[in-house]
């Protein structure tokens, strides 16, 4: 009887073992993760999740660098592109083909919601603004051919405020950094930038100090945002929280996703959402900005584009995914 036991044992080993290497086995060797181009935010988020999941699948994730998502979605779209960083906004405006994007891409889906991207305008430590509503008449960098990104999500938190670029004083820019190099060299009232980036540690050191200004967080100011910026939605930082926040401040602020290829098998995703679960403290450690990447975020009912079907069998196995967010499935899946 023992042996028979013992044997028993030994074979559910064998068998687990099996399972075990047969959906391990069933693992791309390689796979491709697009993020923003090199030394930003959305590449040192990847570089991070990157290291997390060569680590510990037998997929060793490598890293593709891009100027943003409009020139990696059509990879995706054929299933060329395996994962990508991608904000709510850019989610869903690219997912309905509308704003910045002149054709739909529909085969985008959420492996994870992970943290957030909050952005604002920002000033000497000194000036007498307090929210974006104070703009009116100030020079602020516009245009934005670089990364018209920013022109909309500047214009969006303009709006909560109840002003256009028409109640402001136009200083076009190329980009983020010529917005940045502006503020420094004293061309324009208030820069546009998110919260924690290195030009803002800049400016706050060689200005004497920087504040951010608030978006208007009323219902009616954070409608106008959202209605320029699908996605986007106000959010409180509280005073001492990072460099520039003198004050609780309100930002405009947007979900980010690690998002993969609907092409992409149920099994990889699976796997691939399983170790972000499980080894989430390591994905914390990795790199500061990781750290709002927490389990309790990575279902959420403010999704703008459907979930993988693999992900969702691992957040029922975890039992946080819900009906609610079986109609919110259903209901993107039918947009």
């Amino acid at each position: 009887m023992k042996k028979r036991w013992i044997e028993a044992i030994g074979f559910g080993i064998i068998a687990i073992t099996l399972m075990v290497g047969f959906a391990l086995g069933a693992m791309p060797r390689s796979a491709t993760l697009a993020t923003h181009a090199v030394g930003s935010l959305y590449n040192a988020m990847g570089t991070g999740i990157a290291t997390v999941l060569s680590r510990h699948t037998p997929m060793t994730v490598r890293i593709q660098p891009f100027a943003g998502p409009p020139a990696w979605l059509p990879s995706m779209d054929k299933g060329e592109t395996d994962m990508g960083m991608l904000t709510s906004a850019d989610a869903i405006t690219s997912y309905k083909g509308i704003i910045l994007y002149k054709r739909t891409f529909k085969n985008t889906r959420i492996l994870v919601v992970g943290g957030t991207l909050q952005l604002s305008f920002y000033v000497p430590k000194d000036s007498p603004l307090e929210t974006v509503a104070d703009l009116k008449g100030k020079r602020v960098p516009t245009d934005y051919p670089g990364i018209p990104i920013a022109r909309l999500s500047s214009t969006a938190a303009l709006a909560s405020g109840g002003l256009t670029y028409n109640d402001i004083v136009k200083v076009p820019v190329s980009d983020l950094a010529a917005a940045a190099q502006a503020f420094l060299e004293g061309r324009i009232d208030a820069g546009w930038y998110t919260i924690g980036s290195p030009a803002i540690e800049e400016a706050n050191a060689r200005m004497g100090g920087v504040k951010w200004l608030s978006v208007i967080s009323t219902p009616e100011g954070a409608k106008k945002m959202a209605d320029i910026y699908p996605g986007s939605y106000p959010s409180v930082v509280r005073a001492g929280a990072a460099t520039g926040v003198a004050k609780d401040t309100a930002f405009l602020t947007n979900d980010v996703y690690l998002v993969a290829t609907k092409e992409m098998s149920d099994d990889v995703a699976y796997q691939v959402v399983k170790v972000l679960w499980d080894y989430n403290e390591e994905l914390a450690a990795s790199i500061p900005v990781l750290k709002e990447w927490r389990r309790d975020r990575m279902v959420t009912k403010n999704a703008t584009i459907p979930y993988h079907p693999g992900v969702i069998r691992f957040f029922r196995e975890k039992g946080v995914w819900t009906k609610e967010m079986d109609a919110l499935q259903a209901k993107l899946m039918g947009e």
